[in-house]
């Protein structure tokens, strides 16, 4: 990667940290102590004639080798390198002795004080653009106190200094704002305030009826536009105001505004000291929105890694605000699946089918759970009924996450490839609140109408209640595997044929079938559960577990039920399908063939077949399990 070098910043290292309020850096080490002067940045690594004197370097794509890169840095005149936040870093050099249980991180740290470097290491949850965007604002709220009386003023008071700097230079009341209308500093208030500037200030924002207000004049598309200050004349109660934008570069950062609310006109000076103001405010902007953003994607780091079961998972939970005692669970709303729907479809092969053509490997058209077929469509019509099933499933995802989120106060939720998982903690004696959030996103899922419009139901699960945070993840893979069940379920359903009773495959029984909505999915008229906990599934969520551990023995063994399986499925299933409702009905001809829509003798011609073809005796026990578990395994595609 190209280096890039900043123009010389005058900031220090100790300056650099003071300002990084969100966490983005860890200092790991630092040999000349922490007021070495820092005069521009280096992002990755730059031709051997370019100097390094006084600069930062970011290690940008360097994997191979970090210690030679901490060396060559320190050699060629750095002062600071910043490495990623990551275990894979080079472990310690062999001239270095390394104590017991001395990780990467500690290597690098003894070659770079070997260099005589500092070292810093960036967030695991934060990337390049973060650290390079904190260095230059950084430079910039280090130079703002360096300039003129406005700054002079401003430096080290913050947006509160420099709010009351710009009243005193403009001869009005200043208000400072981010692009979302919250008050982040404001000048004194005195008794002859207008009561908007009051309001405003006391409830921390804008109120909404006067952001509409100003987006239907045009002022707001004016400001957001414009460099220059804005004038409003005034009008009624309300007193005359001059506004200005807050911009780094052309990226809008929030606005100042001065209200002529104490009895006397602006300053003569008052547009050029805004314009002087809005200069000065853009690292303290700037610093805002990196610390807002820097505690967003923290907390979404520590729930994805809370949910996932790795890093320090007591670290992670007081990140969220949970107590290690808190006891919760985890509900997983899944769409279903656009690459690979849920469309009826003869039983999946145990054995890894060849690879289709490249010209066939376009994904198949969604369709619903619940389609006996799929139409065939040109391409340019499938791929447009594509996009606007993936937007269907977007919108109702967003909004199933902003309905999580609103539920309940505490509940964290992380949008994962699609998906939108929900951390629920729970009151005691209240583990039914789990379940009812899963049935009020599977009613507003259902409403949202994505089943008619193609895009297929959306599954919804609840893991089971976990006495800790530190144990989410359990409840989490519940909670996929409820998901999982719920939908073979719905493709078993899908297979079955149109007067028959129970799934081929074993999946869902005459219970599970409902009319649609209120929770069960269309199909027909009828089909399983869009949702459920993992209490309410019990058996079915162990028989699952067991076949997913069996799959693995399966797939080496060899003999007469794998020759059956395996050849019956190359011929299109036929008697994988009979063996599967034969042993459902225990063995009873005549529930299967009904089951089946088939005449009693047709089924039993079948077993007579398996025991005459393939040598499968039905009769003994030990066969009858490996059937069982073998035409399982070829109706559920592996996970």
């Amino acid at each position: 990667m190209t280096a890039r070098a900043t123009r010389d910043t005058g900031l220090t290292l100790r300056e650099l940290l003071a300002f990084d309020e969100g966490g983005i850096l860890r200092l790991l080490l630092a040999p000349s102590g922490q007021d070495v002067a820092i005069t521009g940045m280096i992002i990755g690594e730059e031709g051997a004639a370019r100097s390094y004197e006084g600069r930062i370097v970011l290690a940008v794509g360097v994997l191979p080798s970090v210690n030679d890169f901490i060396r060559e840095a320190a050699g060629r005149g750095a002062v600071a390198v910043v490495l990623r936040d990551d275990p894979s870093l080079d472990p310690a050099p062999e001239d270095v002795q390394a104590e017991p249980g001395m990780g990467a991180e500690a290597g690098a740290v003894a070659v770079a004080e070997r260099a005589g470097v500092a070292l810093l290491a960036r967030a695991a949850w934060a990337d390049w653009d973060d650290v390079a965007t904190l260095v230059r604002s950084a430079a910039a709220y280090a130079g703002a106190g360096r300039g003129d009386r406005m700054a002079d003023v401003t430096a080290g008071g913050g947006l509160a200094a420099l709010a009351s700097a710009v009243a005193e230079f403009t001869g009005g009341s200043i208000t400072i704002e981010d692009t979302a209308f919250r008050v982040l500093a404001y000048s004194a208030i005195g008794p002859e305030a207008d009561e908007l500037r009051r309001s405003t200030i006391l409830g921390g924002r804008v109120p909404d009826w006067r952001v509409e207000e100003l987006r239907r004049s045009g002022l707001l598309r004016t400001l957001w536009s414009s460099d220059e200050v804005i004038h409003r004349p005034a009008d009624g109660s309300s007193p005359e105001r001059l506004i200005i934008a807050i911009r780094s570069g052309r990226e809008m950062l929030g606005s100042i505004w001065a209200a002529a609310d104490a009895g006397g006109p602006f300053t003569e000076g008052a547009a050029r000291a805004l314009r002087r103001a809005a200069e000065v405010a853009v690292p303290y902007l700037v610093q805002h929105r990196l610390r807002e953003s820097g505690a967003r994607r923290r907390e979404e780091h520590a729930l994805r890694a809370l949910l996932a079961g790795r890093g320090d998972m007591s670290t992670h939970a007081w990140t969220l605000g949970l107590a290690p005692d808190q006891p919760c669970a985890v509900v997983i709303a899944d769409p279903t699946d656009l690459a690979h729907p849920p469309t009826p479809a003869p039983p999946v092969s145990i054995t890894p089918p060849p690879a289709p053509p490249a010209a066939a490997s376009a994904a198949p058209s969604a369709a619903t759970v619940a389609a006996s077929s799929a139409a065939v469509t040109p391409a340019a019509t499938s791929a447009t009924a594509d996009g606007q099933r993936e937007a269907v499933v977007e919108r109702t995802m967003g909004l199933l996450a902003v309905q999580a989120v609103s539920y309940r106060a505490g509940i964290r939720v992380l949008r994962d490839g699609g998906r939108v998982m929900a951390l629920v903690p729970v009151r005691r004696g209240a583990e039914r609140d789990v379940l009812a959030l899963a049935r009020e996103l599977d009613t507003l899922a259902h409403s949202l109408g994505g089943a008619a419009q193609g895009a297929g139901p959306v599954w919804v699960g609840a893991g089971p209640v976990v006495p800790s945070p530190l144990r989410a993840a359990d409840s989490r893979a519940d909670a996929e595997l409820v998901v999982r069940v719920l939908r073979e379920r719905a493709a078993s359903v899908a297979q079955e044929p149109a007067t028959g009773g129970g799934p081929a495959g074993g999946g869902g029984t005459a219970d599970d079938r409902r009319p649609a909505g209120e929770g069960w999915a269309a199909g027909d008229g009828r089909g399983p559960r869009r949702y459920a906990s993992a209490g309410e599934l019990g058996a079915a969520l162990d028989v699952q577990r067991v076949l997913d551990a069996v799959r693995p023995v399966w797939e080496r063994g060899s003999g007469p039920v794998y020759d059956l399986v395996r050849a019956d499925l190359a011929a299109g299933g036929e008697l994988v399908r009979s063996l599967a409702a034969y042993l459902d009905a225990s063995c009873d001809v005549g529930r299967a063939a009904k089951r089946l829509v088939l005449h009693p003798n047709t089924l039993r011609y079948r077993l007579r077949r398996v025991r005459d073809r393939y040598g499968v005796d039905l009769d003994d026990p030990d066969v009858r399990l490996m059937l069982t578990l073998a035409v399982r395994l070829a109706t559920r595609p592996p996970h």
